[in-house]
């Protein structure tokens, strides 16, 4: 748990990252974060919304699959 800041939920969103939706305690703002599955980093934050998340995943999946060999640490979906 970060300080200042409250998980509300998590998802997996692909093989690669998962979606996690965080509420900050100061401002009781919420927003979506993406996560790497891999290295539990953070990559993408401030999300407003769960789609707008979701279209960031599909065009990193996308981008990983033009890339021969992917992404790096990426499972390639055949």
């Amino acid at each position: 748990m970060t300080i200042g800041r409250e998980v509300l939920s998590e998802e997996q969103a692909s093989a690669n990252y998962r979606l996690r939706l965080v509420r900050w305690r100061r401002t009781g703002e919420e927003s979506w974060e993406v996560i790497d599955m891999h290295s539990r980093v953070v990559v993408a934050t401030g999300l407003a919304e769960r789609e707008e998340a979701l279209r960031i995943v599909r065009g990193w999946e996308r981008l990983s699959q033009r890339i021969p060999g992917g992404l790096e640490g990426h499972i390639v979906p055949h």
